[in-house]
């Protein structure tokens, strides 16, 4: 199941993070070629007082610069491992893109990371990927 999470601070328009929502799982979706019901990206925002922007909370820097240029949004996703490089590849580059597109934020700052996780250590409903899914994880490696 691919996971995603933006961790940005809070104060954008709530429908930029809806639409973000959107676009971000369509386009996990199609890179990974995954069904929708498996995934699962969500929005976190920070307290801009609980967030340092070199080394001063953001709620300071917000006051000297606007949002774009000084807020650094943080893409994580988890993903069992399997996926190519490329794909790991075109995700940073789509939701890079959407994340500068939508929530209007200079393309540079923003951080992405992949996780890679073995399918003995992700739980499904109690079982392990490995054991519930072998046939899929089988196939993707072909």
């Amino acid at each position: 199941m691919p996971v995603a999470n933006i961790h940005v601070l809070a104060g954008h328009p709530r429908p930029s993070l809806k639409n973000w929502v959107r676009e971000a799982s369509a386009a996990i979706a199609e890179i990974l070629n995954a069904p929708t019901d498996r995934l699962e990206v969500w929005v976190t925002e920070v307290d801009p007082d609980l967030w340092g922007i070199c080394g001063v909370p953001a709620s300071e820097v917000l006051q000297q610069q606007p949002r774009r240029s000084s807020e650094m949004p943080f893409i994580k996703m988890v993903l069992l491992e399997g996926r190519s490089a490329e794909q790991h590849h075109r995700l940073i580059a789509a939701l890079t893109e959407i994340t500068a597109r939508v929530l209007d934020v200079d393309k540079q700052r923003i951080r992405m990371q992949i996780d890679q996780v073995h399918p003995d250590r992700w739980g499904i409903g109690g079982v392990p990927a490995s054991i519930l899914r072998a046939a899929e994880i089988a196939a993707r490696k072909t």
